[in-house]
């Protein structure tokens, strides 16, 4: 008696033809991005950067020589 696959995930075949669908859709013009958490993602990482340097120049204006 064969084992027979668990139909929770998806076959090659299935991953294979989303993303060639996905491959085939084009983004907005001037976008970048063509995932939107990709973006948010990278939005969030530069908002902290900028933040970790000004609470940094601040502490360090304050407390620094």
């Amino acid at each position: 008696m064969a084992i027979r696959r668990s139909s929770f995930f998806p076959s090659l075949d299935e991953m294979e033809q989303r993303a060639l669908d996905r491959s085939a859709q084009r983004s907005e013009p001037g976008s970048q991005f063509d995932h939107p958490t990709a973006k948010n993602l990278f939005i969030a990482v530069g908002v902290l950067t900028v933040l970790a340097h000004v609470v940094g120049g601040i502490l360090f204006a304050i407390l620094g020589t």
